[in-house]
């Protein structure tokens, strides 16, 4: 069961801080720390890197030179590393494996609903459709995003299809399997992960010279008299 109870990396007030930035770039478009908490859980679960020039505009709402006009460069080279720091604690944490602190939106009577979060995970996975693949077809792991699918579908559905409404007193518990089920996901995709982020294997195009053969450059030295000595 997920049992983090308090978040390292960014303080409330920076929290606060960052989500008034996002909403200065695009308050329409862009997302709220909410639901970007769910996306960049999603990113760290991801089996293909995403680099950041990929994944900002999602953020913002629109392209990154638009939204830096908008606020200017000081703020925005804040926001960035606001941001850094906050997808760098998700990762950490999934990591770490001992649960995760959400950041979550709380109503006037300070209920937390979790779908925002449960939202923006789903944006993180539609960055690399094909990558999470191998999930759906695994039958023992895919039902861990069971419970996150849910919080989804209680707030975007077609509108014939309305699903029964989470019911308070099952909402925290809801909130809590979602988590749980992100990192389940997280160390499934764990060995792809780490393949996805090993270095390539050096390949020569050319056999090793030995430093006492001749130069491949045709001088008639020896290898290490010549363009050798030179390293």
């Amino acid at each position: 069961m997920n049992t983090a109870q308090q978040r390292p990396g960014l303080t409330d007030d920076e929290l606060s801080r960052l989500d008034s930035l996002l909403a200065a770039v695009d308050p329409e478009e862009s997302m709220a720390v909410e639901e970007l908490d769910g996306f960049f859980a999603a990113l760290a679960c991801c089996p293909e890197p995403i680099p950041a020039e990929e994944f900002e505009p999602v953020i913002l709402g629109g392209p990154v030179a638009e939204a830096g006009g908008r606020i200017g460069p000081k703020d925005f080279d804040r926001l960035r590393k606001l941001l850094e720091r906050h997808r760098s604690t998700m990762a950490e944490q999934l990591y770490d494996g001992e649960g995760i602190a959400p950041v979550l939106g709380y109503d006037d009577e300070g209920r937390a609903g979790g779908n925002a979060w449960a939202i923006g995970f789903v944006r993180g996975m539609a960055m690399r459709p094909d990558a999470w693949q191998a999930l759906d077809d695994d039958e023992e792991h895919a039902p861990a995003l069971d419970p996150l699918m849910v919080l989804v579908e209680e707030v975007e559905h077609p509108e014939d299809e309305e699903p029964e409404p989470i019911q308070e007193e099952e909402r925290e518990d809801a909130i809590a399997a979602m988590l749980d089920g992100v990192q389940e996901v997280y160390d499934f995709f764990a060995s792809a992960r780490e393949r996805a982020l090993a270095p390539e294997t050096l390949r020569r195009d050319q056999p090793k010279v030995g430093r006492n053969d001749p130069c491949p450059c045709g001088s008639g030295k020896k290898y290490k008299q010549c363009h050798g000595a030179e390293h």
